[in-house]
């Protein structure tokens, strides 16, 4: 993993600058990477920045807080927790090598595409269009590097729509942990990657984490990934149980893991499932 303070050999921006204007059509966007900039060396938490947006343009909401994260679409801001006060804090390190997401619209073509292929119903609850109103979502949120293709588009209805936008927003201080794992090629290097993030920072993965990391089809189940990546894959993972105010909080801490097989973890899980059913078919196991 890239360290923190380690930043690309082109120069930043002044924070000042009007090449900021140049790289953002939002004015708000734009001001929040001028704000970044101007605390690199005390960088800001999301209070603070919707306290500066209420200041400039006298209002501070949930699309307040999507501008902060919109400003990774140029660059490479890291989110990790402050010592003293463990508030999340957001760092501008440099210009991002693989900007995350895309400013493309979707078309009149790509909607009608989106509709025809994956259908005129919602992906989650299934109303069609007769009983709600539809719209088309980034399944993979622009903001974790998601693009806007037939591959990561889907219809909801506006009530999930919504919904899912602010459940991914309450995972804000995530996003540079997701944005790095969720778009490996399969489940067990998503969550594997993941886990491997929060071990770098010397933290432990949060267990709802893992499930949005998977990405698994309606047949996968992320924990039986988690025993995989341990027995068959041979990674050191162990599970912490905390119960606080009546609630338990899961957390998975990576202790030792190994590179991933030249053949992929599907072909090895695949190979390890057949010996396994050959020995029981035999006796053996």
């Amino acid at each position: 993993m890239t360290d923190m303070d380690e930043t690309t050999e082109r120069a930043l921006p002044e924070w000042d600058s009007a090449e900021i204007d140049a790289l953002f059509t939002s004015r708000e966007t734009a001001e929040a990477c001028r704000f970044l900039l101007k605390r690199c060396e005390d960088p800001p938490t999301m209070d603070e920045w919707i306290e500066r947006s209420r200041e400039v343009f006298g209002k501070g909401n949930v699309h307040t807080q999507r501008r902060l994260r919109e400003v990774r679409d140029h660059f490479k801001v890291y989110t990790y927790r402050r010592e003293g006060d463990g508030k999340w804090v957001y760092k501008l390190v440099g210009w991002s090598e693989t900007p995350a997401g895309d400013n493309v619209k979707i078309s009149p073509k790509l909607q009608a595409e989106v509709f025809s292929i994956k259908g005129r119903f919602c992906a989650m609850c299934g109303v069609g269009p007769k009983d709600a109103r539809l719209q088309i979502d980034h399944i993979v949120p622009r903001s974790w590097g998601g693009k806007t293709e037939l591959d990561n588009l889907e219809p909801l209805c506006q009530a999930h729509n919504n919904g899912k936008r602010a459940f991914f927003e309450s995972l804000n201080p995530y996003g540079d942990a997701l944005a790095q794992a969720i778009h490996r090629p399969n489940p067990w290097e998503r969550i594997g990657e993941l886990l491997k993030v929060f071990a770098d920072k010397g933290e432990f993965t949060p267990a709802e984490l893992i499930e949005i990391a998977a990405r698994d089809t309606h047949k996968g189940d992320p924990k039986k990934r988690l025993r995989e990546l341990r027995f068959v894959l041979g990674w050191d993972i162990l599970s912490h149980r905390t119960k606080e105010n009546g609630v338990t909080t899961v957390t998975y801490e990576l202790r030792a893991w190994k590179p991933w097989p030249k053949e992929g973890a599907p072909e090895v899980i695949k190979k390890y499932e057949r010996d396994r059913k050959r020995r029981k078919e035999e006796g053996d196991d």
